[in-house]
């Protein structure tokens, strides 16, 4: 008797893994996951949210299970610790100036969110919707998972394998030699419109044009940052100097996003989240 075998798409619901989940439901991938899981922060923008409504709608229509899974909503998590000073949150990657002297030189934090709000989200809901297993309960013997993570040839350099043994991680556009833009010409072929990027609002991997579009065209997402950005400058739990969003160490409402070039311009700095679940 074969071992139990699944096969899952971690669905970011931004242009790679979009990709993959209608390719898979055109039948274009050869076999088609068991379910798709989207990890929700609780902090996409809402033509995110929309845009996943769609996919829903299409899984639903092809019997595909598409899983919305969630441990909190980490801007209100990030906003809580800073109000009570006590306890920890799962920080993103917030540049932070040191105390000693506004000239200090600049850091920053190590990324948790990732980890605890996307990929043991993820892993607890395989254990609990797919392999039906109480907490604290062991995977049997022989039961392998697996994951399906839209990087594509592009950003070759952020796939890593999965640290759970029962796991493999599983990259189906690195195998067709499919970028960013093929995902886009295939999706534009098929009649669909282009996905927004998936990322947390108040990201600091954001590039300064990404910074600018929500700025432009999301005031309540933009309130949302400052809001943020504002919170964590002094406040957060054990931390010793100031945090920002932005890696120019200066309040990000104060910076001048109506003209065309910052003084220090801030690059995409996602092919630094190496672990694959963000801005897919």
């Amino acid at each position: 008797m074969s071992s139990p075998r699944y096969t899952i798409l971690s669905l970011g619901a931004g242009v790679q893994s979009t990709t993959l989940l209608l390719m898979a439901l055109h039948g274009e991938l050869g076999v088609r996951p068991d379910c798709a899981i989207f990890a929700d922060t609780g902090a996409e923008p809402q033509r995110v949210y929309a845009h996943l409504r769609v996919l829903e709608n299409i899984a639903k229509a092809h019997r595909l299970p598409l899983l919305r899974v969630s441990r909190g909503n980490l801007r209100l998590d990030i906003l809580e610790a800073v109000r009570n000073r006590t306890g920890r949150v799962a920080n993103p990657p917030f540049f932070v100036r040191g105390s000693s002297s506004p000239a200090a030189s600049m850091g920053i934090l190590k990324r948790k969110c990732t980890r605890e709000y996307k990929i043991d989200v993820i892993q607890q809901a395989i254990r609990r919707e797919i392999l039906g297993l109480r907490p604290r309960k062991h995977v049997p013997k022989g039961v392998h998972i697996e994951q399906w993570i839209g990087i594509s040839l592009d950003e070759a350099l952020r796939i890593k394998p999965s640290r759970t043994p029962y796991i493999t991680n599983h990259w189906p556009l690195i195998e067709l030699n499919m970028t960013r833009q093929d995902c886009l010409k295939w999706l534009r072929q098929q009649g669909y419109p282009k996905p927004p990027k998936s990322s947390c609002l108040f990201c600091p991997y954001h590039s300064n044009e990404a910074w600018r579009d929500i700025y432009r065209h999301d005031p309540a997402g933009w309130e949302q940052i400052v809001e943020i950005d504002h919170a964590i400058r002094t406040g957060l739990p054990g931390l010793r100097g100031q945090a920002y969003l932005h890696r120019s160490l200066q309040p990000i409402d104060e910076l001048p996003w109506d003209e065309m070039c910052l003084p220090e311009d801030q690059i995409d700095l996602f092919d630094d989240e190496c672990e694959g679940m963000c801005s897919v």
